[in-house]
């Protein structure tokens, strides 16, 4: 469907983005809302709750707007809308099998499903979840994306691994973080941003221009979400604060202090090690000393690195509402620690 030429700033919120593209996201929530496997009501309605859990819908937006931005004419095929779904879906079963994982009994502030069920039914749901996304990918018959996308699960599993080896390593690098953080969140992003572009038949060098536009907003993304897990509200995240140092998780904040030699750096790897953290006093002085030894603003100057190179990659995109929503959604992730 043609769209009126918008030009959005960056003080958009993501509503208005969605109106944009709000025929194409009902169409992907209809099929997110559709039980591709068998028609088993119990099934129907886990999966009802799992997609009306909230959730931004970031990726499967990313996907249609860079799908628009890159597409000579102004008509998507049933196949972006399916790409779209795709995306959701395995950002939805990723996040299943880590409620599992790191035994999470809230997410946007409500109970998970392994918290309301069980850990059996949440794996299995995932588990769900992973095979529609495989049947989505079988009906694009596009051997280029399945690759891409197999190399997504790859990287999802790899990077989850690895954030496990490293619990509660102190030793911890920022290139570390930085890969564990593409492996996770970022290829997934990347992903979702350059498949319609491949669908469009475009050239390559477009194609790897959304690349790297997802690929830096992802970890952007990612970098962003780590912050908000020491400078948030519980309220807004739908989890407690400290989340990820009581878990022993190592990011960005924690790091840049860590390699600092004095007493607080000292401090905190003391808290880390010894497993201080998991108690309310400990995680409450690790989270001060991290906002006290700037741990905060080098992550926020780390964020806005990957931000630039996120929009620098649009440059060679045609002038278009779609595009500029795409500069939005970059503006947008990085408002959040406003």
């Amino acid at each position: 469907m043609a769209k009126t030429s918008t030009i959005w700033k960056s003080s958009a919120n993501l509503t208005e983005l969605y109106k944009l593209i709000q025929l194409e996201m009902e169409s992907v929530e209809l099929l997110l809302a559709s039980n591709l496997i068998d028609d088993n009501v119990y099934i129907r309605e886990l999966l009802g709750q799992i997609f009306q859990s909230g959730g931004k819908r970031l990726r499967p937006m990313v996907a249609i707007l860079a799908s628009y931005a890159s597409l000579p004419q102004p008509e998507l095929s049933r196949n972006h809308i399916i790409h779209a779904a795709l995306s959701e879906l395995i950002h939805t079963a990723s996040l299943v099998h880590d409620d599992v994982i790191d035994n999470s009994n809230l997410r946007r502030g409500k109970a998970t499903l392994n918290s309301e069920k069980n850990d059996k039914v949440a794996v299995l749901m995932g588990d769900l979840l992973f095979a529609q996304a495989s049947v989505c990918l079988s009906r694009l018959m596009h051997p280029e994306i399945v690759g891409i996308y197999g190399q997504v699960l790859g990287d999802l599993c790899a990077g989850e691994i690895k954030q496990m080896l490293n619990a509660f390593n102190t030793n911890i690098t920022i290139d570390t973080y930085i890969q564990k953080s593409i492996g996770k969140t970022a290829t997934l992003f990347e992903a979702a941003s350059c498949g319609g572009s491949i669908l469009n038949q475009v050239n390559n060098s477009l194609v790897l221009d959304l690349k790297a536009y997802g690929l830096n907003l992802g970890i952007c993304f990612q970098i962003i979400d780590d912050l908000l897990d020491i400078l948030g509200k519980a309220s807004e995240l739908g989890k407690p604060l400290g989340s990820d140092l009581q878990n022993g998780v190592i990011t960005a904040p924690t790091i840049y202090v860590l390699q600092q030699d004095h007493g607080d750096s000292l401090k905190l790897k003391e808290l880390i090690q010894k497993r201080l953290v998991n108690e309310p006093a400990g995680l409450a002085e690790a989270m001060t000393i991290i906002k006290n030894n700037k741990g905060i603003e080098s992550t926020i100057d780390l964020a806005n690195k990957y931000a630039d190179l996120s929009l620098k990659s649009l440059h060679n995109l045609s002038v278009s509402p779609y595009k500029d929503a795409l500069e939005t959604i970059v503006h947008q992730v990085i408002q959040q620690i406003n």
